[in-house]
């Protein structure tokens, strides 16, 4: 009986000891301090709206540092197509630069010239810039390996650069986007400021052209050269011709006088 006894004394004690451990593994697991959540770097966050921003169609106006705004139509089937004021010949013609189905065109004053083929690019000299961070610099802004450091502050990425790069993907300067990707701002030494004027409204299905294609040159930047003036023709009188005006009599000297 005795023995009987130690046993079941040696198995409660057992129990309850191992009932006391797990309490004292659950206490100890309440006890342990949360962790922080882990914070996104600023090239991250930066990277994720532009990614958003990629994905979006829409039609939005921008206030330009330059004068004017700048509209952007990024249609829903991918064609784009960006109103740029007052740069065309000396700052007196509004053009638009496009992309569609066809290639890149120049539009103003109602005709249309295109530029290049669909897998092509905007000549430079016929390059407003401010189309590209719309259209070309955002997707670079995926690239992890970009040779910028980027700081955030709120909804606005600077881009500096961080090592010696002789031609860069994209220039550095600032760029603002919200949670959702809209663009809301961008400054590059390129082209100055783009500021959002207003909220973005819906996408058109695709771009259309504003004017008929032409077989022309496009408008550069440059104004056009001022006419030569036309040289006056001579009014000199031909050798040998008989003046109106008689020679000139010399007055009398002082010297010649006598007195008398």
């Amino acid at each position: 009986m005795g023995t009987r006894r130690t046993n079941r004394t040696v198995a409660a004690l057992t129990v309850t000891a191992l009932l006391a451990l797990a309490g004292c593994g659950t206490a100890t697991a309440e006890d342990r301090p949360e962790e922080a959540p882990r914070r996104h770097s600023a090239q991250a966050t930066l990277i994720g709206r532009a990614a958003r921003a990629l994905d979006t169609a829409f039609t939005a106006e921008y206030t330009w540092s330059q004068g004017g705004t700048v509209t952007v139509w990024a249609a829903e089937d991918g064609t784009w197509r960006v109103d740029v004021p007052d740069w065309a010949l000396g700052g007196t013609v509004d053009v638009s630069v496009a992309w569609t189905t066809g290639g890149f065109f120049q539009c103003a004053a109602g005709r249309c010239v295109k530029l290049a083929g669909i897998t092509g690019e905007v000549p430079r000299e016929y390059d407003p810039h401010v189309q590209r961070p719309f259209v070309e610099w955002l997707p670079q802004l995926l690239d992890r390996h970009l040779p910028f450091s980027v700081a955030q502050d709120g909804d606005c990425f600077t881009l500096t650069p961080n090592t010696v790069v002789v031609d860069p993907p994209i220039p550095p300067g600032e760029w603002c986007l919200d949670q959702a990707g809209t663009i809301l701002a961008v400054e590059s030494a390129a082209f100055g400021t783009l500021e959002l004027a207003r909220e973005p409204a819906a996408a058109a299905a695709t771009v259309e052209l504003p004017g008929d294609v032409v077989d022309e040159e496009p408008l550069g930047a440059e104004a056009p050269p001022e006419p030569t003036p036309t040289p006056a023709a001579s009014a000199t009188a031909p050798a040998g011709t008989p003046s109106a005006t008689p020679p000139a009599t010399a007055a009398p000297s002082p010297e010649g006088t006598t007195g008398e």
